[in-house]
């Protein structure tokens, strides 16, 4: 696309849909985020030598470089992001962004958030367009440290979230999480499975009551199809299956997770078990999840294999 469109005052002007519109965000971006783009690091930070190099013009002008822009800004925007705890507070969302899947609601409007930035840039601050070509010869566009750049994304990110009122809809998408929402194995993806087999808000309902009266959990009816997970858990919750696992534990492992069945503090099994800290306690315990995550997992592939053809 070319820059050649000029006006009788003799100044150029770049379409609105050119790559090159893009590029005080590109300027704004600080030298951390060039370290496995170090061709974009050695971008001219000046208009004129860009502006009669083909090389040069041939790295802006491309899909490569709006996406190199859009996915930095919005792994950004992702860190500035906040999400509800279940008493109200907020907190950073917990996990990486590569926990997540590219489908997660969230996860894309990091993207759609960043997209207003090009309008911030060019009437909320003085990284305009026009300074680029007011640059002297021997000027440059200066680098922005990681922090300055962060603290300007936090504000930007606010700004964007309170103007459209973008903060209802955060919450509601964290509070309705979806196992799809993940991406693969890792511990944000567990921690969430746990929560959401476990719920203690979730109502409780017999397998008596669905075959006598078709009951209802929460509104839905629950119809009477065949599941093979429904069969799978009467025979992993077994004696002898939690005997099989529990047999894997060694004694210590044992009094803990009994001490914490009966509601002892952390603190009080780690005295018991002789442990230094709390800390450490809580740490055997999700090991000893992972671990019965991971027997139940291997258990259901088992039955599927034996049950169901």
């Amino acid at each position: 696309m070319s820059l050649e469109q000029k006006i009788p005052d003799n100044i150029i002007v770049i379409p609105h849909t050119h790559p090159l519109r893009w590029v005080m965000m590109f300027y704004a971006l600080p030298k951390e985020m060039f370290e496995k783009l170090p061709e974009y690091r050695q971008l001219p930070r000046n208009m004129r030598p860009i502006q009669v190099s083909e090389k040069y013009m041939r790295m802006i002008n491309c899909n490569d470089f709006l996406i190199m822009i859009w996915s930095l800004y919005a792994w950004t925007v992702w860190h500035c992001l906040r999400v509800p705890r279940k008493n109200g507070e907020y907190r950073p969302i917990s996990g990486a962004w590569q926990h997540y899947s590219e489908d997660f609601p969230i996860w894309r409007i990091t993207y759609e958030i960043g997209m207003h930035f090009r309008e911030i840039f060019e009437h909320c601050s003085n990284w305009k367009m026009q300074r680029l070509f007011d640059l002297k010869k021997d000027e440059e566009m200066p680098w922005l440290t990681l922090p300055q750049f962060c603290a300007i994304v936090k504000s930007m990110t606010q700004f964007v979230i309170d103007g459209m009122n973008l903060q209802p809809f955060i919450d509601e998408v964290w509070y309705h999480r979806a196992e799809e929402d993940y991406a693969g194995e890792n511990y944000a993806y567990r921690d969430f499975m746990r929560s959401w087999t476990h719920s203690r808000t979730a109502s409780s309902v017999s397998i008596e009551e669905i075959i006598e009266s078709g009951a209802q959990v929460d509104g839905q009816v629950i119809f009477d199809l065949p599941d093979p997970r429904a069969a799978f858990e009467e025979h992993v919750v077994s004696t002898v299956k939690i005997d099989q696992f529990k047999e894997r534990l060694t004694e210590k492992d044992r009094i803990i997770l009994q001490m914490r069945h009966d509601d002892h503090t952390l603190q009080e099994i780690a005295d018991a078990v002789g442990y230094k800290t709390a800390s450490a306690v809580k740490k055997r315990i999700d090991k000893i999840a992972a671990e019965y995550n991971d027997f139940v997992s291997s258990e259901y592939s088992d039955f599927l294999t034996t049950h169901i053809k």
